[in-house]
C-alpha cells in the first residue's frame, strides 16, 4: 500500500477548474493576488517549499484514499532536507525524514529516507565517474520488488540506460543547452515507448508528445513570471530522469520544476486545464492548486505552498 501511494505520488496532476484573475498584472492566465508568508518581496531566493497531496482510486474494486504532506527545506537554491508524512486510509501519518548526501563537487551521492524509529526505509546511492552518472542503484529495504541497478554509458548527445536483471533500456537525447529533448525505451531491440519534447526561446517546455505503451499529446501553459522552483531543481538536473521508472514521462517534471516561468496550465489531447495560482503584490508566486476529479474511480489534488527567505 505504501509503495503505491509514493508511486502515485509522483504523478503530475492536472485540473479543471477555471479562473478568473483578480489583477492582470499579476495574474498573466490563471489565479489571484495574495498569499503566502505576507511579504511583498520580489526576492525569490526560496526557505521551503511544500507540496502537499490527496489521491483517490480503485485499485483492483478497493477505493484507496492516500495523504501526503511534503516540506522541503531549502538553503543556497538547494534542497537540503525535507519530510514526508504519509497517511492512507485515514491512518495516523507516517513521517519520514529526507537526508541528502553530495560530494564535493555539489552531486548529490546518496538520497535516503529515516522513519521516526531511526530506521531507514529506503535509499538511493549514485555513483559518478569523471563527473557523469555511472550507477544508481535503489532499495527498498521493507521489500525487494521495486529495487533496481542502473548503469549507464553516454554517446555524444544519447545517455543510455540498462537495468541489471532486465531487458528493458532507455536512451535520453539532450540538445546543446543540455536539455533533455527525447525518451525512448527499448524491450531488447524493440521500441516500446518514446516521448519527445519541445522548448520554446523563453526555457519554457512546449509540448510533448507519446506514444508506444503510453499515448499521449500534451501543450503547456506558463505566466510571465519566474518559476523559482527551477534554479533549485537544475542542481543535479539530469538526475531527475535518470532515476525515474522506463515508463514515466518526462515532460510535467519539465514543465512544474524545471521551466523558466510557472506552469498555470496545459492542453491535454485537446482538453484545456487551467490551474490556480496565487502571487503577492510584486508578481512572486506564493501558491498552486492542482485538483481534477477524473470520475469514481481517480481524483487527485496537489497543493502548492511557496516561502521565501524575504
Amino acid at each position: 500500500m505504501k509503495k503505491l501511494a509514493l508511486a502515485l505520488f509522483t504523478l503530475t496532476l492536472i485540473t479543471s477548474c477555471d479562473v478568473e484573475p483578480l489583477d492582470p498584472a499579476y495574474t498573466q492566465g490563471g489565479g489571484s493576488q495574495g498569499g503566502g508568508s505576507g511579504s511583498e518581496s520580489a526576492d525569490l531566493t526560496m526557505s521551503t517549499y511544500e507540496l502537499d497531496t490527496q489521491i483517490n482510486l480503485v485499485f483492483f474494486g478497493i477505493p484507496i484514499e492516500t495523504i501526503t504532506n511534503s516540506d522541503f527545506n531549502i538553503a543556497n537554491d538547494k534542497i537540503i532536507s525535507g519530510t514526508n508524512a504519509l497517511s492512507a486510509e485515514g491512518s495516523p501519518f507516517e513521517t519520514e525524514n529526507l537526508i541528502i548526501t553530495r560530494n564535493s563537487s555539489g552531486q548529490i551521492i546518496n538520497d535516503k529516507s529515516v522513519n521516526s524509529s531511526g530506521a531507514t526505509t529506503n535509499e538511493t546511492v549514485i555513483t559518478y565517474i569523471n563527473g557523469v552518472v555511472s550507477n544508481i542503484t535503489y532499495e527498498y529495504y521493507g521489500d525487494d520488488e521495486d529495487d533496481y541497478n542502473y548503469n549507464f554509458t553516454y554517446d555524444g548527445n544519447i545517455i543510455t540506460r540498462t537495468e541489471v536483471g532486465s531487458t528493458i533500456s532507455t536512451q535520453f537525447t539532450v540538445d546543446g543547452s543540455d536539455r533533455v529533448i527525447k525518451k525512448e525505451s527499448f524491450d531488447g531491440d524493440f521500441s516500446i515507448q518514446v516521448e519527445t519534447v519541445s522548448y520554446n526561446a523563453a526555457g519554457n517546455i512546449t509540448s510533448s508528445t507519446t506514444t508506444g505503451e503510453t499515448q499521449s499529446n500534451t501543450t503547456y501553459q506558463f505566466d510571465n513570471e519566474t518559476n523559482p522552483l527551477q534554479v533549485i531543481y537544475e542542481d543535479n538536473y539530469i538526475l531527475t530522469f535518470l532515476k525515474d521508472d522506463y515508463s514515466d514521462e518526462i515532460g510535467g517534471q519539465i514543465a512544474q520544476f524545471l521551466s523558466t516561468n510557472n506552469w498555470n496550465g496545459a492542453t491535454f489531447s485537446g482538453t484545456a486545464f487551467n490551474f490556480d495560482l496565487e502571487y503577492n503584490s510584486a508578481g512572486r508566486i506564493v501558491s498552486r492548486d492542482i485538483a481534477y476529479d477524473f470520475g469514481p474511480e481517480l481524483s487527485f489534488e496537489f497543493n502548492e505552498r511557496f516561502s521565501y527567505v524575504n
